[in-house]
């Protein structure tokens, strides 16, 4: 097991205290392994059910490679076409892998050429004509998504569609303006992005079989589409009656605003799963936006009151993606310290036993835990620490189950009896007054856990 053990009762912990109307932490957080250690400029994005995850890390200032993290917790060095630079987008189920790369050596790391990871190769998708174009998604029928230059030193982006080795530039509604991006495809092949009209105002576009439809905004003062899942539910955001900016979902290709103003004036939405899940940010300012996660037609809900407490580093999560069994792939920025991105990996939790927490929660006395609701006869093994965060339970997948804790430590392990009821007690010293500490109880074999217990000793 990767737990520790406690094997000094004098610095034990310690059962814990009632759990009624308790926060609901409902993700892991995993940190994810950057290529180079001191190199903290990593992102990741979109997730595979397995729970890998596609993005990039940094290979020394200014550069980084597309990755791939297995869901083994290790990670790979996509490469590059040649240049010093690439970055992944998007992943299928066939582990097929879209982004960008330069592919010239000492070439702008900034300046690319659309690409495709198969099979050990790197495959250039070429361009429109321009200098550079960037790929964004991915379908199972290798159906690629993105936008590339129209024409070179034109800065004219286009949206396009690969498919069969060949780009296509999606029909573009206002053929004049030149401008149309593409950013998200679904299993039909429907894609979605948005066109400049000739004033320069953007609207919301799917394409069905390349052909363009307008989606409208709630003002008329334009919108956009970034994501689509595979019953073509479409999240944007559009510009509302007070000029702001506001996340959207088009259902049946009528708009939905869905901002909630309790959190600020703007919101930016992110991604859509295929059980219409919504991730996205929300706030008065991109420099102090929160990310947030919410079931279409349920309230919207802040991604930092799901996550566990007490992580190892203040970070602030930012842009991610959101797979069907609602995995999030991501990057966050440590609160005050801005230069540098980590990669994280957040996994939702499926708790099946109530801890209780520490009784009577006093430091310099003895405390005991109760974990109720579970397997006569299992074991269960009872444990904490000082940080939230994400561990692997031996044997387990990621979509079962994982710790909420962060490097945890064994408090001991006992029987549940007749009745589904496992107590375990330690005697708590009083260096621990004051200290917030958090628990979870485990049963390895089925996978199952109890829902995260966060105590301060008096």
């Amino acid at each position: 097991m990767n737990y520790k053990l406690l094997c000094l009762p004098v610095v034990g912990v310690f059962s814990a205290s009632s759990v009624v109307g308790a926060q609901d932490y409902r993700y892991t957080v995993f940190e994810l392994p950057s290529l180079v250690q001191n190199d903290q400029f990593a992102a990741a994005g979109p997730v595979t059910l397995d729970g890998d995850a596609v993005g990039h890390s940094g290979v020394g200032y200014p550069y980084s490679h597309a990755v791939i993290w297995a869901h083994d917790g290790g990670v790979i060095d996509l490469g590059t076409l040649g240049g010093d630079n690439s970055g992944a987008g998007a992943i299928n189920s066939l582990g097929e892998i879209v982004g960008a790369s330069s592919w010239l050596p000492g070439q702008s790391p900034f300046v690319g050429h659309a690409c495709l990871w198969r099979n050990g190769e790197v495959i250039d998708l070429g361009t429109l004509g321009g200098e550079s174009s960037s790929a964004f998604a991915i379908n199972d029928s290798t159906q690629i998504v993105g936008n590339s230059e129209f024409e070179l030193q034109s800065y004219r982006i286009i949206g396009y569609i690969w498919e069969n080795g060949i780009m296509t530039a999606l029909d573009d509604p206002w053929p004049s303006a030149n401008l149309t991006e593409a950013w998200d495809i679904n299993s039909s092949g429907h894609v979605v992005g948005e066109g400049a009209s000739l004033d320069g105002q953007y609207n919301a576009m799917l394409w069905i079989d390349k052909q363009p439809i307008d989606l409208g905004s709630l003002s008329g003062e334009g919108s956009t589409a970034r994501a689509t899942n595979d019953t073509d539910r479409i999240v944007g955001r559009s510009r509302s009656s007070n000029g702001n900016s506001h996340a959207v979902v088009w259902v049946d290709r009528q708009i939905m605003d869905i901002h909630d103003q309790r959190f600020g004036d703007y919101s930016w939405p992110e991604d859509i799963n295929n059980v219409d899940q919504i991730l996205g940010s929300i706030g008065d300012e991109l420099a102090t936006r929160e990310m947030f996660v919410m079931q279409l037609g349920q309230p919207l809900e802040l991604l930092k009151d799901l996550i566990p407490p007490n992580l190892r580093l203040n970070w602030r999560i930012d842009k991610g993606k959101i797979n069907d069994v609602g995995m999030i792939g991501c990057y966050a920025l440590e609160e005050g310290n801005f230069s540098d991105t980590w990669a994280l990996l957040l996994t939702p939790v499926n708790p099946t036993m109530t801890l209780e927490g520490p009784q009577p929660g006093r430091a310099g006395t003895t405390n005991g835990l109760r974990v109720t609701g579970v397997a006569p006869g299992a074991r269960v093994t009872f444990l904490y620490s000082r940080h939230g965060g994400g561990t692997r339970i031996p044997g387990c997948d990621l979509q079962q189950n994982a710790l909420q804790l962060d490097r945890p430590t064994i408090i001991g392990t006992t029987v549940a009896n007749e009745n589904g009821v496992a107590t375990i007690t330690r005697t708590v010293p009083l260096i621990a007054r004051g200290q917030t500490i958090l628990f979870q109880a485990v049963v390895q074999n089925e996978c199952a856990i109890s829902q995260l217990v966060v105590h301060t000793f008096d």
